[in-house]
């Protein structure tokens, strides 16, 4: 019997699993795979403001480069989105596993939850290695979440796929590639990670023969995963709450959540001690962390459907008017958090 569950090893599970810790609860985490930051499913163009969370993170050895512009491509036009020290390129891999040092709670891997049974006074988690109970269950689990199928529909999901050379690349600039002949719905990117240099697409039906087609990649090792565009109906049940990419809380042009998960991360923690303050772990008590997740990030992923709806729709000459116009905003005060 634990106090909190944590389902998912990823960066949101494990640094809610150490708030939860800090608080003196009894946590155990689960996690599908049987490697901390493996396989890897998602790149590491994280913003500054990591720093928010991780002051110390230039100190982990887990940033590969720093970059100060994000460049939009349309088929013949461009838009140079500039911020001084804008993002880091992390390796996800190490930073995962940085972060499991911080937990002190058991982290049991290969152990994925297979579902869950709602008691009176707990939760039953049903997983890969026996039944565990919890007072609490917190899904971290992704897109595909086993917790958010037991509380909420999940939405719309789309496929982020990765091909990263041998090629050192130690430029400042990011590069979005918005090309409606080779790709109606997503786009193109390219990321330079020092020693190395990833490309990547992101849509419904992607495949890895447009990686190649549009880059030209012949040789390069490949990465995929799933990605949520929207949140979800509810991210709050009885005894239970959705964190990060389970609840659907990441850019919906883009698919990157690191920080919108770690921000409500901290949001949960302090519902999470009100519920266990009153003995009081019922929807009344934790919709109050709906509401407040959603005050915070809930307007940057609203604007972010409204542009992913743009891209949608727009043809190729729309976004090339578009990201002329655009040249004639400063965007020196721009969150990159919205971009990258």
């Amino acid at each position: 019997m634990f106090d909190v569950v944590v389902v998912g090893g990823g960066p949101v599970g494990l640094y809610t699993a150490k708030l939860c810790e800090d608080m003196g609860y009894r946590v155990v985490v689960l996690e599908e795979d049987r490697n901390i930051g493996k396989p890897l499913k998602c790149s590491g163009l994280i913003s500054r403001n990591i720093e928010r969370f991780f002051p110390d993170i230039r100190e982990w050895n887990v940033i590969e480069n720093e970059v100060d512009l994000a460049v939009l491509h349309s088929k013949r036009s461009e838009l140079v989105l500039k911020k001084a020290k804008a993002a880091y390129v992390i390796n996800r891999t190490k930073f995962d596993r940085k972060i499991s040092e911080f937990v002190k709670s058991r982290v049991r891997l290969n152990c994925k939850a297979k579902g869950i049974t709602f008691r009176k006074n707990w939760v039953e988690i049903d997983t890969a290695k026996g039944k565990l109970r919890g007072e609490m269950v917190i899904g971290c689990d992704g897109p595909d979440s086993t917790i958010g199928k037991g509380i909420s529909v999940g939405e719309e999901t789309v496929k982020g796929l990765m091909g990263v050379v041998k090629t050192k690349d130690h430029s400042n600039k990011v590069d979005l590639y918005f090309d409606k002949g080779s790709l109606k719905d997503g786009f193109f990117w390219k990321i330079p990670r020092g020693k190395t240099t990833e490309y990547g697409v992101w849509g419904k039906y992607v495949k890895f023969a447009d990686l190649e087609r549009f880059f030209g990649l012949k040789e390069y090792e490949k990465f995929a995963g799933l990605i949520p565009v929207r949140p979800v109906k509810r991210t709050y049940s009885r005894r239970v709450l959705l964190i990060g990419s389970s609840a659907g809380q990441v850019k919906p042009w883009s698919g990157g959540g690191v920080i919108y998960g770690l921000t409500c991360a901290k949001i949960a923690s302090n519902i999470i001690e009100k519920a266990f303050r009153f003995n009081d772990f019922s929807e009344g008590v934790l919709k109050e962390y709906e509401s407040k997740w959603r005050g915070s990030v809930g307007k940057q992923i609203s604007l972010g459907l409204m542009f992913r709806k743009f891209l949608r729709s727009s043809t190729d000459l729309q976004l090339d008017i578009a990201f002329r116009t655009g040249r004639l905003f400063n965007y020196g005060r721009l969150d990159m958090d919205f971009i990258l």
